[in-house]
């Protein structure tokens, strides 16, 4: 192929090289106005909101390191869970039977009956006095 045919070639795609230039640099620009790098954060507000989308009111909390993830105990002897997911907040509510707590080492685990729903891990210094006793109990 010589030079010639080969900056032809280039010619003639230019317009379809162009327009793939433009669409990636719109949709990018797109992606930015809505919050491209916008994420959730944990805190007692929000925890209080989602347990109030449940019926129930929040007695204790404990949030990670990070405002990423946290366990609540609500009325009525219920646990909720919360995971932040990009700009989304995940919660689970469930009763503390179905659940199983660890603490070693300074992480505090919480395993689930559902096993479709991965395991908590925070770490923490000390345990509160109601997550010992959750982790006695079970």
């Amino acid at each position: 192929m010589t030079f010639e045919a080969y900056l032809q070639q280039w010619i003639e795609e230019a317009p379809v090289l162009a327009g793939s230039i433009v669409a990636v640099l719109f949709m990018a620009g797109v992606a930015a106005l809505l919050g491209f790098r916008r994420t959730a954060r944990l805190d007692e507000a929000e925890l209080q909101r989602l347990a109030a989308a449940e019926s129930a009111t929040l007695e204790r909390y404990l949030i990670a390191p990070g405002a990423k993830s946290a366990l609540a105990r609500l009325e009525g002897g219920k646990l909720m869970v919360a995971r932040v997911m990009g700009a989304d907040i995940s919660a689970r509510v469930l009763p503390v039977s179905a659940a199983r707590f660890r603490f070693r080492n300074g992480r505090f685990s919480v395993a689930f009956a559902d096993t479709g729903f991965p395991p908590l891990d925070l770490e923490i210094d000390q345990t509160p006095p109601w997550l010992a006793q959750l982790a006695e109990a079970s």
